[in-house]
């Protein structure tokens, strides 16, 4: 994914950034409880492998880096709060966070100063923004920045099934968006064949998306939203837990999976 194409994301995504983005979808990228299965993936994952430096790629406004401070890491651990949106970072206020203006599919162990140190990259809600052709080349950028034992852990849509993974990359589509949700058994191949072993996987709350927040995030007209619904009910039929018709819009689910991989040799 080029770096301009982030810029397209981000100017698009305006509107949500910033304190937004700390209640949009009903606050679920802000609440602890819902971050905390993620956060303690990581912090497992921290006190096994010892990293001097985590980065948390596409950080946004530093949440889960100021709930993993919260969680009790920290002390002699750099964290590096990487995004290329300047709003978003204009909200990380933590002096014990550092920030870093680059895109995750540029940023190199260079740039975040690890040094001779080890590192830990993390993300959260990420690997999708870069659609389909873009995952397996984010991954092998990812891959190259660890060094063979460090670890990469992530929280990434993906779905079971291939019907609802096809359901909401269509509404994705049909949204103007260049946003891909692979099957948990198509992430697992991908993160494999760049030389990251996933160690675990787990799930994590799934993420409720009414037509009324994409309709804000993604400027869609009340026109639209009832066009989606119609073309996916009549393509799927019904979806439970993942497409929702209703009178006056849809409520879709993004389904999250954590995973904790390791930099094989």
């Amino acid at each position: 994914m080029r770096i301009h194409d982030d810029r397209n994301r981000i100017d698009r995504e305006a509107g949500v950034q910033g304190p937004r983005w700390h209640t949009v979808h009903e606050g679920y990228f802000a609440h602890a409880a819902i971050a905390r299965p993620f956060v303690e993936a990581v912090r497992r994952a921290a006190l096994a492998s010892k990293p001097d430096v985590v980065a948390d790629l596409g950080g946004g406004t530093g949440f889960v880096l100021c709930q993993l401070r919260a969680a009790g890491l920290g002390g002699d651990v750099r964290l590096v709060n990487v995004d290329l949106s300047a709003t978003q970072l204009a909200e990380c206020d933590d002096r014990h966070i550092e920030c870093l203006p680059l895109s995750a599919a540029r940023v190199s162990r260079r740039d975040l100063n690890v040094g001779g140190g080890r590192l830990m990259i993390i993300l959260r809600s990420l690997l999708h923004y870069f659609g389909g052709e873009g995952l397996r080349p984010l991954l092998a950028h990812l891959a190259a920045q660890l060094a063979p034992g460090e670890m990469f852990v992530h929280q990434t849509a993906s779905f079971a099934e291939r019907r609802d993974a096809d359901c909401l990359n269509l509404l994705y589509r049909k949204m103007g968006t260049d946003k891909w949700y692979p099957t948990l058994d198509e992430l697992r191949k991908e993160l494999e064949a760049a030389g990251l072993a996933v160690c675990e996987t787990e799930p994590a709350p799934p993420l409720a998306l009414t037509s009324a927040d994409l309709a804000e995030r993604y400027h869609l007209s009340g026109d639209d939203v009832q066009a989606f619904a119609e073309e996916l009910s009549q393509r799927f039929g019904p979806v439970p837990a993942v497409f929702s018709p209703a009178a006056d819009g849809f409520t879709a689910w993004l389904h999250y999976h954590i995973l904790t991989c390791r930099r094989t040799s």
